[in-house]
C-alpha cells in the first residue's frame, strides 16, 4: 500500500486566517515523505470558496500543475456535502450551489487524475423514527447524478460510512456499516464502491477491523485516523492518539487485499503546529504512517 494523506492535514496557516497555496501544500506534504495525496475538494467548496465560483478551474489546474510537478499522484478525492444542521434546514440556501459545486468535485477529480472520489451519503431531515429504506432510496436518487458524471469522466465513487451515535444526537444515514453494504448492494455498479473512514466506525461503536472485513472487495478508499469511542467526538487524531486497534486493523486490511485497490490514506485533523515546526510535524504522521504500512503484507 501507498502512504498519502488528506491534503487537509496542511491547508490551514495555523494562527491565521490563510491558507498554504496549492504547491506550499502539496510540496510540504511531498518534503514529508508521502506516496500520494487526497485532495479535500469538499474544504473547497463553501460559498465564496474556491470551488464555488467562476474561477474554480484555475484553482484546480493550480493543484494538478503542483502534483505533476512534484510527481505526487493524486489517488482519491473528497466531494462537497452538506454538513451538520445543513441537511435538517429545508430553508438551507446553498442547497443549488452544492449541487453545481458536487459535480464540480467530479470534473476536479478527472483532471487530478483522481481514480476515486469519495462522497457522503444523503440524510433525509432528523426525525424521531428513522426509516432505513426511506433514507436509502433517497440516497440512491441523491447520488445518481454524480455516479452517472463520474462514470463519463473516468471516476469511480466511494461512499462513506458515517457516524451512528445510537439516538444520543442525529441518526446519519450508513453509520450501521450494513446499511452502507446494502446502499452499495442495491446501487450495484462496479464504479460504487466504499471508503472506510475509520474514526467514523470507532466513534459508532463498531469494531474497526470487522468492519472492514465485512466490507470485504467494496472497499476502495479509506479515511485513516483515530479517536476515542467513549469521548464521543469525531476527532480526527494520528493512528495511535486514541483507541482503535491498529493491528487488527492492518490485518484485516491484508485480509480483503484492500493494499492492490487503494491507499492507505490518513484524514486527520490539521494540528495548531506552528509553522516554523510543521515540516518535523509532517515527518513525523510519516513516520507513523511507515510503522503502520511495515505490519501490512500488500
Amino acid at each position: 500500500m501507498k502512504l498519502s494523506t488528506s491534503h487537509w492535514l496542511h491547508y490551514h496557516i495555523p494562527g491565521t486566517d490563510r491558507t498554504y497555496t496549492p504547491m506550499e501544500s502539496l510540496s510540504a506534504i511531498r518534503e514529508a515523505g508521502y506516496d500520494s495525496v487526497d485532495i479535500n475538494l469538499w474544504i473547497l467548496c463553501a460559498p465564496g470558496a474556491p470551488l464555488a465560483v467562476d474561477t474554480w478551474e484555475e484553482t484546480v489546474e493550480a493543484y494538478r500543475a503542483a502534483s505533476e510537478a512534484l510527481h505526487l499522484p493524486v489517488c482519491q478525492t473528497h466531494g462537497n456535502t452538506m454538513g451538520g444542521t445543513e441537511w435538517d434546514d429545508p430553508h438551507y440556501p446553498h442547497r443549488d450551489l452544492q449541487h453545481i459545486t458536487t459535480l464540480r468535485c467530479v470534473e476536479a477529480a478527472r483532471r487530478l487524475g483522481a481514480k476515486y472520489l469519495v462522497l457522503h451519503p444523503f440524510n433525509l431531515a432528523h426525525a424521531s423514527i428513522y426509516s432505513t429504506a426511506e433514507n436509502r432510496d433517497a440516497c440512491i436518487a441523491y447520488l445518481a447524478p454524480y455516479i452517472e458524471a463520474a462514470k463519463k469522466a473516468g471516476i469511480r465513487i466511494a461512499v462513506e460510512n458515517m457516524i451512528d451515535f445510537g439516538r444520543r444526537h442525529r441518526r446519519y444515514c450508513a453509520g450501521d456499516i450494513y446499511e452502507l453494504i446494502d446502499l452499495v448492494d442495491t446501487i450495484h455498479d462496479p464504479d460504487v464502491g466504499i471508503c472506510l473512514d475509520t474514526g467514523h466506525a470507532n466513534i459508532s461503536g463498531l469494531n474497526v477491523a470487522a468492519a472492514i472485513r465485512a466490507i470485504g472487495p467494496r472497499l476502495i478508499c479509506t479515511h485513516i485516523n483515530d479517536n476515542h469511542t467513549k469521548a464521543g467526538q469525531d476527532e480526527h487524531l494520528l493512528p495511535y492518539f486514541g483507541d482503535i486497534d491498529w493491528q487488527s486493523v492492518m490485518r484485516a486490511l491484508d485480509e480483503v487485499h484492500y493494499g492492490q485497490r487503494g491507499d492507505f490514506t490518513y484524514e486527520i485533523k490539521p494540528q495548531n503546529v506552528p509553522d516554523a515546526a510543521r515540516a518535523d510535524w509532517l515527518r513525523y504522521t510519516v513516520k507513523i504512517g511507515r510503522h503502520l504500512l511495515s505490519q501490512s503484507k500488500e
